[in-house]
């Protein structure tokens, strides 16, 4: 009983062989480009452990399973039934194994080395290998060729598949901004032999840069002044992921192209125009304590609103006593501020663009976003932007009038 049983296990061993059919590798994702003679294959399994290879030779196939060992790591020698001595060779396939896999064949008196090739570039442009006479053979392979030097039995593996250069990027639909314009306006847009993408929208804040100038604040924070208000705008602009719009209009006050379908057109100044804006802060109630943080929403950019542009939010920064507090050993906090941009009024109460109620000075929710009461997080906005209001440094400590230095700073002994 013992011998029937080790005679089962021997079989279990033993390469599946199969004459005359053709085997088909579904795992298989790289080829040795020769197999001919003797030699081996070397690879790294991708993502399993156990690799599959078909090698097929004068008629008869031989498939198997190698078991990676703990570096991931698979080999087979071809040896024995796996050497192919037809004249021509034949084909070895093996997989799934990450790129980087090796093979060897050993000749008469030398040995070469090559590459197995993946089977996602077997169908490149391959060129022909310049001939070097009589003197040297060539064996034509898989994405590579056998050579050999007659007079001396030296062996080498030589590719011929091109490389192919990296893919230009494709083309992104959507708008394209004019160089060097102020401000920054989209003036044409890409539409046909492109790439359309998420075609999102996000919230542009623009404050005070530098040298007295405005400018997208990028770094998502501001200091609250000492002294004064700071103005800050907010706007909502294309993510320029990949979106364009078929309307082709001019960018004016009675233009309302629905934020989320891309770009609204050709103009001047080219952020979305169909949203209503609300300015929360973080962590609280939409409206609830903007006053006590030194935070007014001034203007929610609906047209006709004075302080700010039509489709622009206007907030003012001032200084915070809760916040900032200057006398010594007080805790200063950091302000984050919420600002959102949603569906204009049309769109939450139906009443048409321009019924809002949010005026100079406004800090709670009114009719413009009946809803915002169970909208605490982005919910149905179209995009949203947080800005951190850090207290300004305090004022400096010297103490004046004090005398730093003595009236002799090189006394001398008498």
């Amino acid at each position: 009983m013992k011998n029937y049983l080790m005679f089962a296990l021997i079989l279990c061993a033993i390469p599946a062989v199969a004459v005359g059919q053709t085997v088909s590798c579904a795992d298989c994702s790289h080829v040795a480009s020769v197999y001919m003679g003797e030699g081996g294959v070397i690879a790294m399994a991708d993502g399993t452990d156990m690799v599959t290879y078909v090698a097929t030779c004068g008629g008869v196939t031989r498939s198997d399973e190698l078991m990676a060992n703990d570096d991931g790591v698979v080999a087979v020698l071809w040896t024995g039934d796996l050497a192919c001595m037809a004249d021509g060779g034949g084909s070895f396939e093996i997989g799934p194994v990450m790129d980087g896999g090796w093979f060897w064949v050993t000749d008469d008196m030398n040995s070469a080395v090559g590459g197995l090739v993946s089977d996602m570039v077997l169908d490149n442009e391959m060129v022909d290998i310049t001939s070097a006479g009589d003197g040297v053979s060539m064996t034509m392979g898989k994405g590579a060729v056998f050579l050999k030097e007659a007079a001396t039995g030296r062996v080498g593996i030589l590719p011929n598949i091109l490389p192919e250069p990296p893919a230009d990027p494709v083309a992104v639909c959507g708008p394209r901004i004019t160089p060097n314009s102020s401000p920054a306006a989209y003036t044409s847009q890409v539409a046909s032999s492109c790439m359309l993408g998420g075609g999102g929208s996000k919230v542009r804040v623009v404050g005070p840069a530098a040298h007295g100038r405005t400018g997208p604040i990028s770094s998502g924070m501001v200091t609250r002044p000492a002294s004064g208000n700071l103005d800050i705008t907010a706007d909502l602009w294309v993510d320029e992921s990949g979106s364009y719009n078929t309307s082709y209009v001019a960018a004016t006050a009675d233009t309302h192209v629905f934020a989320n379908r891309g770009w609204i057109g050709k103009g001047t100044n080219n952020w979305l125009r169909n949203v209503g804006w609300h300015v929360t802060l973080h962590g609280a109630a939409p409206g609830a304590n903007l006053g006590l943080a030194g935070v007014t929403f001034v203007d929610d950019g609906t047209a006709g609103d004075a302080t700010a542009a039509d489709g622009q939010v206007a907030i003012r920064i001032a200084p915070s006593a809760s916040y900032c507090p200057t006398r010594a050993g007080s805790t200063q906090t950091t302000a984050v501020i919420n600002i959102l941009a949603f569906p204009s009024a049309a769109d939450l109460d139906g009443a048409g663009p321009g019924t809002d109620t949010a005026t100079a000075g406004d800090t709670t929710a009114d009719g413009l976003f009946p809803a915002l009461a169970a909208q605490r997080s982005l919910g149905g906005a179209y995009a949203a932007s947080q800005l951190r209001i850090a207290c300004p440094p305090p004022a400096s400590s010297a103490n004046m009038g004090e005398e730093l230095v003595p009236e002799n700073p090189f006394p001398t002994d008498r």
